[in-house]
């Protein structure tokens, strides 16, 4: 009390002093001057004179409670005057003082700096250090409010509630913010009631009026009283016109007025909102892509739709079910298809999922478009999921059409396959897919495959007549293909007695199938048929090549007018391939002995046809007609022509021969000795070195000089059998019998007695042969190769040819590639028909491929591709491999054109992957809209071989990626994912990309 009345003196001594200016000096104030004066600045809140006088008060003062009193004041100057000191200040004070009375103020006041530096926790921390009872009223109600409110900035609202709801009942100053922070806590935790009560105590609130009027009209959305949200929001937007919750005013109006069937409105408003926020509610626009959709604006829906799709709810299956409408509505069906899709692949809401699968159904059975066999999954999956729906009577229809229609023809199959009662209607289905599968394998040259499901077609009777007797004709291909013709023959005419509207071409395979068996007056009348029935425009080639083959049928029964007649009709038609028929022509010419019209013949095939198979067959008739009419000279000529061009060849070895006779006859031995021994020589193994043999042995006699001929005979050594024993030819004669009426391993054994008796027999090449043949056949590759190598010692003789075809098929079994290619370089140069010309240029095609020689791939492919009899697949394979070869080495440009033919049929494997690489290669060259262009017709085509349609997918997400259009690549990616089921590259290909854009 003393202490108290002795401050008070000091105090009004101080004011009596201050007011006599001038007459104290200033160093005759005393520290309890300063401090009275430095207390009186607090009291009067003038903080910067207070912490003026009370620090020089401290540079004075000894006394340790005034000092801590000083410090106090000091400090809370400082926070009151927002002093980056004011933080150090009061921790010291609480540091030096934790015994003094302002401890709990001075903590609030830290908590407070914490609260204003949003440092929610620190502050949450010194507010809990509070003692408030020691607080003054006012104090602690600011406390009571600065701890809840700070509590609530922490997200911690159940501890902050009841710091406000205290104030809430007796708060003076920070009662109406306690209201509106109780109702913003009973909001925030969907307490609407609460929240309604509070924010209608505080609307007219001039700090928190204009937000309590917004949380009111939010609560006025949740229980959908859409009247007043749009009423109290465009007050809002009226009064406030700039405040910062405007935006999600729009929203809740644009949404009222979307639940209140205003879509106009709701445009217009939402559009406010999407356009003014960063990042919009999927929600809202949501509703406003709806509401676009209700106003008939389906562009507009699809750009606000497309956004909703991020999340993994109900509302992006509604989205996506929308989306799939929105798109058909602007006649998009394949982004209709992949919206309904994913729509259908999730049950938030079981009704969306039942709408969106049936829509999808409904979209791949009106597209006929199935890329991965939807179009007979899809119908399952509803009829599973939903089999008491109001579309499943429809579904089950639409599940016949679909078999009849699918081209994922493996899937329909295994579906059908499962159903335990099929109807006729599924039966007649069945029928035609095995039919198409049977053609799909054809066309990838599965023979033994397609064989099976056009014989199973067949075995299901008549449930699709047109099925079944178009599986004969395609089975009869499979059996000519494999070289059993009467086989079919045979399918080919249940075919035609099956069938009305028959197609020519089964009257044309017939005639072959006949003329394959030499029954030539059968070969002659189906050719005939067929190209009375066909259209010249159509098929060419075909009907020109027909009329050859009548004009050999006749001229086998040496009708040779009518003959020449075919022959005529066959050049007229297609003049290009006009050489055959003018060589066999000239042949019919000679037959008739009009031998200088042979001549005549020949030379313009020669000249009209430079590069003719039948050049060397023409040059040695042509000398052989020469010869006839004794022009030696000019048939010397022809012959040694024939011989210098075409070395390797039969007509060239038959030409030796024919230009020994020549120069004999023409009195010139010397030169005919030499032409003989050429032949012997240069074919050492052949037929004709046996005939130059005996036709030398009379030149020699006609020179009387023996002695010559056998010198030579004895330097020749073994490599020319030139007399053959009796008992050698009927050792022979007997195993070769025995062999050829069973070949089996006791008549193996009978040649290799004969082998073994007789090692120098004239027979040894056919036996080997034999032998080499019949351990090929048992797969006894170790055992044919040794046998067929000694064949091929005599690289001429009439059996090499063959020898060659099985040498090189077991040089390929054993991956001998290099020696392979060889062997068929060798059988191309020898091959003496078509058949193994073929099979050498494929085995070189298929060698140089495994050996990377792109050069040599691209030279032979060319030879190929220029048979216009080639068949399709033959042409496709040439056509793709050709295609790599020039990728490699870098002609991209020429391969592409290649692609562009391959695609056109992306039946098979080549024109699968064709499509997809010529649509890769528009795409790496910013050729974008040519890209999609080949990757829709690919789509629209469909293929079996799902790796590359995959592929395409792939490409057209990437397509939209480069086109920043994410949305669209998503959904092909996602489409595909759900799809396609192989277990490969692709998944991960789509992973990544779905990673790139953002899942």
């Amino acid at each position: 009390m003393k202490r108290s009345l002795l401050y008070t003196l000091l105090f009004c001594l101080s004011l009596s002093l201050y007011s006599v200016q001038g007459q104290v000096s200033y160093r005759s104030e005393t520290p309890y001057i300063i401090f009275a004066k430095g207390k009186k600045m607090f009291q009067i809140h003038n903080y910067n004179g207070c912490i003026d006088l009370l620090t020089r008060f401290k540079t004075l003062s000894k006394d340790t409670k005034l000092n801590q009193e000083a410090d106090y004041m000091i400090a809370v100057s400082s926070y009151a005057n927002r002093s980056p000191q004011a933080l150090k200040l009061l921790e010291r004070f609480i540091e030096q003082y934790g015994w003094s009375s302002g401890i709990p103020k001075a903590r609030m006041l830290i908590g407070n700096l914490y609260l204003f530096d949003r440092k929610y926790e620190k502050a949450n921390r010194q507010y809990a250090l509070v003692d408030m009872e020691r607080l003054s009223p006012e104090d602690q109600e600011e406390y009571l409010f600065r701890a809840g409110l700070s509590q609530l900035k922490s997200g911690n609202t159940e501890k902050a509630k009841p710091y406000f709801s205290a104030l809430s009942s007796v708060g003076k100053k920070y009662r109406e913010a306690s209201i509106y922070y109780n109702a913003y806590i009973d909001y925030t935790g969907k307490q609407y009631n609460g929240a309604k009560a509070g924010f209608s105590q505080v609307k007219n609130n001039p700090e928190f009026g204009a937000n309590a009027k917004y949380y009111l009209a939010q609560i006025a959305l949740n229980d959908q009283q859409y009247g007043q949200v749009i009423q109290e929001g465009l007050q809002l937007l009226s009064e406030y016109p700039d405040h910062e919750f405007n935006s999600e005013i729009n929203r809740i109006v644009g949404e009222s007025y979307y639940y209140e069937g205003d879509n106009d409105n709701a445009i217009q408003y939402l559009n406010r909102y999407v356009t003014n926020t960063k990042d919009p509610l999927r929600e809202s626009l949501y509703l406003l892509g709806i509401a676009y959709f209700k106003s008939g604006n389906y562009p507009s829906a699809i750009e606000y739709l497309k956004q909703t799709t991020t999340g993994n709810d109900a509302l992006m299956q509604n989205a996506y079910l929308y989306l799939g409408q929105s798109y058909l509505k602007t006649g998009d069906k394949t982004n209709a298809r992949l919206a309904f899709d994913i729509a259908s692949r999730y049950d938030f809401d079981r009704q969306v999922q039942e709408t969106a699968l049936y829509n999808y159904a409904l979209n791949i059975h009106e597209s006929t478009v199935s890329p991965f066999g939807e179009s007979v999954t899809v119908f399952e999956k509803f009829l599973n999921l939903f089999s008491s729906s109001r579309y499943a009577d429809a579904i089950n229809d639409y599940l016949v059409d679909v078999y009849m229609t699918s081209r994922n023809y493996g899937a329909a199959l295994n579906s059908i396959n499962k159903i335990k009662r099929p109807t006729d209607k599924i039966m007649k289905a069945k029928q035609r897919i095995l039919f198409r599968l049977g053609t799909e394998s054809f066309t990838n040259n599965n023979l033994s495959e397609a064989r099976k499901y056009f014989s199973s077609a067949i075995q299901l009777g008549n449930y699709d007549a047109n099925a079944r007797s178009q599986a004969y004709l395609w089975k009869g291909e499979c059996d000519y293909r494999e070289g059993k013709f009467a086989d079919a023959a045979a399918n080919y005419r249940q075919y035609l007695s099956s069938n009305k509207n028959i197609d020519p071409l089964a009257r044309y395979n017939l005639g072959y199938a006949y003329f394959k068996q030499h029954d030539f007056v059968s070969a002659r009348n189906s050719f005939q048929q067929y190209v009375n029935s066909s259209k010249e425009s159509s098929a060419t080639n075909m009907i020109a090549d027909a009329w050859n083959r009548i004009g050999d049928c006749f001229y086998s029964a040496r009708q040779f007018a009518q003959a020449e007649e075919s022959y005529a009709k066959a050049r007229e038609i297609a003049p290009t391939t006009g050489d055959y028929a003018l060589y066999q022509k000239g042949i019919m010419a000679g037959l008739q002995r009009k031998y200088n019209e042979k001549i005549s013949i020949l030379q313009n095939l020669l000249q009209d046809y430079p590069h003719s198979e039948y050049i060397d067959d023409a040059l040695l008739e042509q000398g052989l007609t020469y010869t006839a009419i004794q022009q030696n000279d000019r048939a010397v000529s022809v012959f040694e022509k024939l011989i210098r061009e075409f070395p390797q060849t039969v007509p060239a070895r038959k030409a030796g021969i024919q230009l020994g006779i020549a120069y004999f006859n023409s009195n010139q031995p010397e030169k005919s000795i030499a032409a003989y021994k050429q032949v012997i020589g240069n074919y050492p193994g052949s037929d004709e070195a046996k005939v130059a043999i005996d036709d030398l042995k009379a030149v020699y006699l006609d020179q009387n000089d023996i002695a010559a001929y056998a010198s030579y005979l004895e330097s020749l050594g073994g490599a020319v059998k030139y007399e053959v024993s009796e008992l050698d030819s009927l050792a022979f004669l007997a195993a070769e019998r025995a062999f050829l009426k069973a070949p089996t391993n006791s008549s193996a054994d009978g040649l290799i007695k004969y082998i073994q008796t007789y090692p120098e027999g004239a027979f040894l090449i056919p036996a080997h042969y034999y032998l080499g043949s019949f351990y090929y056949d048992q797969k006894k590759y170790d055992e044919a190769e040794a046998e067929l190598q000694k064949v091929l010692q005599q690289p001429d003789s009439p059996l090499a040819e063959e020898t060659l075809v099985k040498l090189s098929d077991i040089q390929v079994i054993r991956k001998e590639y290099p020696t392979a290619l060889n062997t068929y370089k060798v059988l191309e140069i020898k091959a003496t028909g078509k058949e193994n010309r073929l099979t050498a240029r494929l085995g070189i095609l298929r060698m140089a491929k495994e050996l990377k020689q792109n050069e040599e791939i691209i030279a032979i492919a060319n030879k190929l591709l220029e048979d216009p009899n080639l068949s399709p697949e033959w042409m496709s394979e040439a056509r793709y491999e050709k295609a790599n070869a020039l990728v490699s080495t870098g002609n991209i440009d020429k391969a592409a054109e290649e692609w562009k033919i391959l695609s056109r049929d992306t039946r098979t494997s080549q024109g699968a992957e064709a499509a997809y690489r010529l649509a890769q290669y528009y795409f790496d060259r910013q050729k974008s809209a040519d890209a999609e262009k080949e990757i829709n017709l690919f789509i629209e085509a469909g293929t079996s071989h799902q790796y590359w349609l995959a592929r395409a997918f792939i490409l057209l997400a990437d397509i939209n990626i480069a086109k920043k259009e994410n949305f669209q690549a998503k959904q092909y990616l996602l489409s595909l994912q759900n799809n396609y089921n192989a277990q490969d590259d692709i998944q991960n290909m789509i992973e990544n990309r779905l990673k790139q854009i953002g899942k």
